[in-house]
């Protein structure tokens, strides 16, 4: 069973003084900064405290579309409509300023991040701390560093240079200043080096926890970033070549054997799915569960009391904000359609696909009717009417059958949608009021990927291209494609754009698409071609919105020092 770790609060002493003499209050029945790290039990609540607060922020923070912001959406890969027929804006790249909403909460969140790593990092050594031995606590100390590094890299990569800060903060400070993006990323380097000598492998480690591979994963991506291509190449290459970790290329897990009576709801159930499909099933997606390819996954467990459980519902809502709204699409007579119970879900058109994500990307050597992952099962393009109340029950929803109200809000109605964010079968937590059928109101479990072998042979492909190795990219990017039946491409095929066609391919709503785009120094000419609020409204990104502002209440309290703004903004 998954382990769900509970955060240990940090209560901080005060003293308490009088005019004749002052107290020193010595607590003996809670926990305070002084007595909360002296074994390897409480350093290990203290690191379950930064997983439960990355957990939190990235994936389960609200129940709104705007929780995956840094999954693609209002970028190049997902318009955000909220049931409505216009894209929205979310990051206001055309007006973006130091006041953006966007950049201090993550600014925020990512210190706060790097504070809990450094206090661990720190407390370690305090004779207070108590150890069975040394790789007891280089185990620690590694996992600490490589949470700094995962928080810093993604400063580095949307922010350039940031201030470094490697010692716990126990005071106020107000003289920051900012290191370069060089410094940040060598430290973000120093900080994998340790981790990968010192962290446990992934066959030793607890779900929900990054593992030695998990190091060497983020080690590739910053020697990429360094321009030290053969380190990155030799960092995937410990992943991929290491010996726990392959694609899975053949049906695995829990639903291998699943039947389904196709997305018209007629006939008998028959076989459905295929191994990309495999992947995204609940109960497949974690290294634990035999799945060889997952390398760091957000865990959930619905039996355990904070585990985003059945009960809590949680706010783990992918089903929910990620695809169109034709459940309530309309036939002639004004007859609604309705949810049903199996590979359904109840998406509310919060976020839909771009152009790009829907048709671009797959018409790549004419794959769109080959490639695995565009297959029916991975992604749904046709709707059908199957409430039995209507005259068109089990016919495809068309503008020939359905009424004006639908016809207005057609964008949304019959959006294609990634059905990896869709739980198979419910656990019927709500009953839709239409057809009286079980559904989960957009929840699910899955065990959402943070890291996957896919991605690291992607990321082996870039450093690879970028030191002139072409065949070997070509070669790393068909390991991906030809698990997934698509037409292999050749040397001359491979540049970036190529690898973040690739990466949208096989990572949609899986990487961090905003941090991949700014590191690769992509973001506006991706905006300006495929974000559907700026093409539908004429409007354009400036260039300097590849590097984000520092929020401007940082600046202001930082009256000891000037932390320079990035260029572009006021």
């Amino acid at each position: 069973m998954k382990k769900i770790f509970i955060y240990l609060s940090l209560l901080v002493a005060i003293a308490v003084g009088s005019c004749q003499k002052s107290l020193t209050e010595v607590p003996l029945d809670f926990y305070t900064p002084e007595n909360s790290f002296t074994n390897k039990a409480q350093f290990e609540s203290a690191l379950a405290g930064t997983y439960l607060a990355f957990r939190t922020d990235m994936y389960a923070f609200t129940d709104d579309w705007s929780n995956y912001d840094m999954l693609g959406i209002d970028l190049d890969l997902s318009n955000v409509v909220h049931n409505s027929p216009v894209s929205k804006f979310y990051f206001a790249w055309d007006r973006m300023n130091a006041d953006n909403s966007f950049a201090s909460k993550w600014w925020s969140r990512l210190y706060k991040y790097i504070a809990q790593a450094n206090t661990i990092i720190d407390r370690a050594d305090l004779s207070t701390a108590v150890w069975t031995s040394e790789s007891e606590k280089y185990a620690i100390v590694g996992e600490a560093k490589f949470l700094r590094a995962f928080a810093y890299h993604f400063l580095a990569n949307m922010w350039g240079g940031v201030p470094l800060v490697l010692q716990e903060t126990k005071t106020p400070k107000f003289d920051y200043v900012r290191a370069t993006q060089q410094q940040v990323y060598e430290q973000c380097k120093a900080d994998l080096e340790f981790a990968v000598q010192h962290m446990p492998a992934i066959d030793q480690n607890k779900s929900g926890r990054a593992s030695r591979e998990a190091a060497y994963h983020l080690l590739s991506e910053i020697n990429i970033s360094l321009k030290d291509y053969p380190a990155a190449v030799a960092a995937a290459s410990a992943v991929i070549d290491g010996g726990k970790l392959q694609l899975m290329t053949s049906r695995f897990g829990v639903n291998k054997d699943f039947k389904f009576s196709g997305y018209d709801s007629q006939g008998a159930g028959a076989p459905w799915g295929d191994v990309y499909w495999d992947l995204f099933q609940e109960g497949n997606m974690t290294y634990k569960e035999g799945n060889r390819e997952a390398i760091w996954n957000m865990t959930q467990d619905p039996a355990i009391k904070g585990g985003n459980s059945v009960d809590e519902r949680g706010y783990f809502t992918m089903d929910r904000w990620w695809g169109p709204l034709f459940w309530q699409a309309k036939d002639k007579n004004g007859v609604q359609n309705w949810l049903l119970d199996t590979l359904n879900g109840r998406p509310v058109a919060g976020l839909i696909v771009t152009d790009y994500a829907d048709r671009i990307i797959w018409d790549y050597k004419a794959d769109f009717s080959k490639d695995m992952r565009n297959s029916e099962y991975n992604i749904q393009r046709d709707f059908y009417f199957t409430n039995p109340n209507s005259t068109y029950f089990g016919q495809k929803i068309t503008k020939e059958n359905t009424d004006a109200s639908t016809h207005s809000l057609w964008k949304i109605r019959t959006s294609s949608r990634y059905m990896k964010f869709v739980r198979a079968v419910p656990l019927g937590l709500a009953t839709d009021a239409s057809s009286k059928k079980k559904n989960d109101a957009g929840r699910n479990w899955k065990d959402w990927y943070i890291m996957r072998l896919a991605e690291t042979y992607l990321l082996r492909a870039e450093a690879q291209m970028l030191q002139g190795n072409m065949g070997g990219a070509a070669a790393d990017v068909n390991a991906i494609r030809n698990r997934a039946k698509a037409t292999p491409v050749d040397a001359a095929d491979v540049n970036i754009d190529l690898i973040l066609d690739e990466r949208a391919r096989e990572l949609y709503g899986e990487e961090f698409r905003l941090n991949t785009l700014m590191r690769t120094g992509k973001l506006v000419e991706y905006l300006n071609k495929y974000n559907g609020y700026l093409k539908e409204n004429n409007l354009v990104a400036p260039d300097f919105v590849n590097k984000l502002p520092i929020p401007r209440r940082e600046i202001e309290a930082n009256t000891a020092a000037v932390l320079d703004q990035n260029p572009g903004y006021n």
